[in-house]
């Protein structure tokens, strides 16, 4: 759907909601932050769970003017071994509530919780990286082994640090 098919909250309404937003990140997201005070910004960390135990995951989030009526924008700017993100960086997501089960009634912080439900729930049933997905359901000794590679090679602390510095 293009944003002159979604619709726009009156100015006053949407700083009202762009603080709101800004407000719960801080208040249930503390690895989150607006960039450089702009509330249609943000970049943070997720810390890994699940078989991503130990990774840290760079994460930019972009609101455009028809927020709340689209999505945010996501961009995982961390190399992930998952069936649900793209094998490349930055990586795409296949998350539904990225599109077609977005409502403005959620938040940021929604988004947040469900990019670490994927890395404690991956989906091999709907993947993006169909290697993964085989991998995941075939070989599970295999697809934890490469999984901690990829953390070894693309989500230490220490590197994403320094992705963080870039953005």
């Amino acid at each position: 759907m293009e944003a002159s098919e979604v619709g726009y909250l009156p100015e006053g309404r949407w700083i009202r909601r762009l603080a709101q937003e800004y407000q719960l990140i801080r208040n249930y997201e503390p690895n989150f932050d607006a960039v450089g005070g702009d509330l249609t910004h943000y970049k943070g960390t997720i810390i890994g769970s699940g078989v991503y135990e130990g990774g840290v995951y760079v994460v930019e989030i972009l609101l455009s003017r028809s927020f709340p009526f689209a999505p945010p924008q996501v961009v995982w700017h961390t190399r992930i071994w998952h069936p649900n993100f793209t094998d490349e960086e930055p990586a795409r997501i296949c998350e539904s509530i990225l599109n077609k089960d977005w409502y403005p009634n959620m938040h940021i912080v929604s988004i947040i919780e469900a990019l670490k439900n994927l890395l404690v729930n991956p989906n091999p049933e709907d993947p993006l990286n169909v290697w993964a997905a085989q991998e995941l359901k075939l070989y599970p000794e295999r697809f934890l082994m490469r999984v901690r590679e990829y953390i070894r090679l693309y989500a230490t602390p220490e590197r994403s640090l320094e992705r963080l510095s870039e953005i």
